[in-house]
């Protein structure tokens, strides 16, 4: 058995597809919305009889009237195996205007979150008819808290950041800390670009790349697409209410001495009048992850406009459009 259990390593780690904040917490606020969005993850369909690992998180985010910031958050419960966790997740941003002319402007955000949550370990269901020395058939919990920070620069539709995760690295007590180290610090490296093909449709390349500096690195490429249609949205800019986005996700592992793909992962996602809803599923391609029926993901949503008709001042303007 591990001698050391960890804040788990970012439950919602592979939600951010679904949720930009996810990922880096500087994206709070930077689009002009109050957001409300509910998600479930639950992997590796059909493989064996007992439960799989499942994700659940509900989250808000809102960008701060009149001001240059956001403020957001989420709660999650994430289960796997004997080992469960259930935080809750506090963001805040701040952003600059760096630059600014009639076509572009060039906003610099910094981000920052703090997490307290609950570990788990259960071993009630453990078969007992089977003698093992260090198994005593508890349920214990543990209490432990964690931060990250990221910084966001956009310049029209380029979009690039970092961030890092477990900045506190919290552990465990229940295990021996003797026989294994406690995680790194992870840091999230990611820029995409987002091209107008029309007015009505965009196309968004982008680049995620995983790592603790040290031996763990994995690498994310994907690609979306995004029509919208429907009645005109004032806020920042002009928006459209309707929206249908289709994208692929690919994942690859760069650890050293075992480079090799890891999965891909279609989405479908629609917008309604403020309605949102989101589904992704992820399909392994390494050989024991073709043994199920892989992992899926979905999440509902609904977004408030503050204002639908007047734009803000240039000092305290958003400068997204589009959920990278």
């Amino acid at each position: 058995m591990g001698n050391k259990c960890f804040a788990q390593d970012a439950p919602v780690y592979e939600q951010y597809v679904f949720d930009n904040t996810l990922l880096n917490p500087a994206f709070t606020g930077i689009v002009d919305l109050t957001e409300v969005k509910a998600a479930h993850r639950q992997q590796w369909i059909g493989f064996g009889p007992r439960n799989t690992p499942s994700t659940t998180f509900l989250m808000v985010r809102s960008r701060l009237k009149n001001r240059n910031g956001g403020l957001g958050g989420f709660l999650y419960t994430d289960k796997n195996g004997v080992n469960s966790q259930t935080g809750l997740q506090l963001n805040g941003s701040f952003q600059f205007l760096i630059r600014t002319n009639r076509k572009t402007r060039t906003i610099l955000s910094f981000g920052f979150g703090g997490t307290v949550f609950m570990h788990t370990y259960d071993e009630t269901d453990f078969e007992r008819d089977i003698y093992d020395p260090i198994v005593n058939y508890s349920k214990k919990n543990y209490f432990g808290y964690d931060a990250n920070f990221g910084v966001l620069l956009t310049h029209g539709g380029l979009i690039t950041g970092v961030s890092f995760d477990n900045l506190l690295q919290w552990t465990c007590p229940a295990y021996n800390q003797v026989l294994e180290r406690s995680l790194r610090v992870n840091m999230n490296v990611h820029v995409g670009k987002i091209f107008w093909l029309t007015n009505h449709m965009q196309l968004c390349p982008l680049l995620v790349y995983k790592t603790n500096i040290k031996n763990l690195n994995q690498i994310d490429i994907g690609l979306r697409y995004k029509l919208m249609s429907g009645k005109k949205v004032r806020t920042v800019y002009t928006k459209d209410e309707n929206e249908v986005i289709i994208g692929l996700i690919y994942k690859q592992t760069l650890d050293v001495g075992n480079c090799s793909p890891l999965s891909i992962s279609p989405m479908i996602g629609f917008a309604f009048k403020g309605i949102t809803i989101s589904y992704l599923c992820d399909l392994g391609l390494t050989g024991i992850q073709k043994y199920n029926y892989g992992s899926h993901q979905i999440a509902l949503g609904f977004r408030m406009y503050r204002d639908k008709f007047t734009t803000l001042g240039k000092h305290n303007i958003a400068s997204m459009v589009y959920d990278f």
